[in-house]
């Protein structure tokens, strides 16, 4: 893989969560300096990810609102401070995720048959639909690279063709060489766009606000994923639910919490709850992602960390629930944005 300086710079202090500086790298690169084994250890990592396939991960739940795809976004661009390459497929016909990364420019990228539409519905490779990271397209730079969607991509639930819930896992496989990482945004229901994403993916995340009718639509969706195991894609694993807008100064959401973790128990791990804050509404409303525009933000935190432990492909940290106590981070006011 090839990085610059700056972009070693980043992946590394990402990882390791450290505060190297171009010059530093510069004395390793020129062996004016030994470099720490730890480091040795990260490089290693980051150059063997080039001869695998991307780990594809789908992030899912019938419900809208629940913050899937603020997560998607956020795990994406986490991951890809990580030093990763990664793609995010918008495989939701209302294309938020595409809105938010490219702007206007996603329906004239679509008119150009570039966009996620093509690819499932009109059989064209699907890296002739990637925006890529390099091309200063919307908004402008993004992070990752990026397939877009549009309100088209409806006319996909009424497609009744042999196999086609396996179209998307058909078009990725061409392409998972080049990535590290692909992250797929679900649309908001159980229609065939979920269960094709589910087939593609090799884990699927469950984000969740912590408010009661959302926590109970829960055993829905892990109902979808294992029929989708036991029928289409008997390699999904369930990566964990993701809390979202957790606040644990309110009662409520440390209950529903609690009860995730019991109810979950044995069929899913909980994930370490991504606390309520203003950081990212701030962030979309300057047309960027939280864990770009506020790295050092506590609100992000549980991104980064989820992403690092992807990244090396260790336990992923999770969630700890003391009902009489808050988490550090919660309820976080706009003064963490910078």
């Amino acid at each position: 893989m090839k990085m610059s300086q700056g972009d070693l710079r980043e992946a590394l202090n990402a990882r390791l969560n450290r505060s190297y500086d171009k010059s530093r790298i510069s004395r390793w690169e020129n062996d004016r300096e030994a470099i720490p084994m730890e480091v040795i250890k990260e490089l290693e990592l980051i150059l063997s990810s080039n001869t695998k396939k991307a780990h594809i991960i789908a992030l899912a739940n019938q419900k809208g609102g629940v913050g899937k795809t603020t997560s998607a976004l956020n795990l994406a661009s986490a991951l890809r401070r990580a030093g990763l390459r990664v793609l995010l497929i918008d495989l939701d016909p209302q294309a938020s995720a595409t809105d938010w990364i490219l702007g206007q420019a996603g329906s004239k990228l679509h008119k150009d048959g570039k966009s996620i539409v093509h690819a499932v519905l009109k059989d064209k490779p699907l890296s002739d639909v990637i925006v890529s990271s390099d091309l200063d397209i919307g908004s402008g730079p993004r992070a990752f690279d990026i397939v877009g969607s549009h309100i088209d991509l409806s006319e996909a639930d009424g497609r009744r063709e042999p196999g086609f819930e396996h179209s998307l896992a058909e078009a990725i496989e061409v392409i998972a060489i080049d990535y590290d990482f692909i992250i797929v945004d679900a649309p908001p229901n159980l229609g065939l766009m979920t269960y094709m994403a589910l087939v593609a993916a090799d884990t699927v995340i469950v984000p969740v606000q912590t408010e009661p009718p959302d926590a109970m639509g829960v055993a829905l969706l892990l109902s979808t994923v294992q029929k989708i195991q036991r029928r289409l894609n008997p390699h999904l694993r369930v990566g964990g639910i993701l809390p979202t807008r957790y606040n644990s100064r309110q009662v409520v959401d440390r209950e529903v919490l609690h009860h995730l973790i019991q109810y979950t128990s044995g069929k899913a791990v909980v994930l370490e709850p991504i606390p309520d804050s203003a950081v990212f509404g701030n962030a979309a409303w300057g047309g960027s992602i939280a864990v770009d525009a506020s790295p050092r933000s506590k609100a992000v935190g549980p991104y980064i960390r989820l992403a690092n432990a992807l990244a090396k492909g260790e336990p992923p940290p999770l969630a700890l629930l003391n009902l009489d106590a808050t988490i550090d981070g919660s309820a976080t006011d706009a003064a963490e944005v910078g």
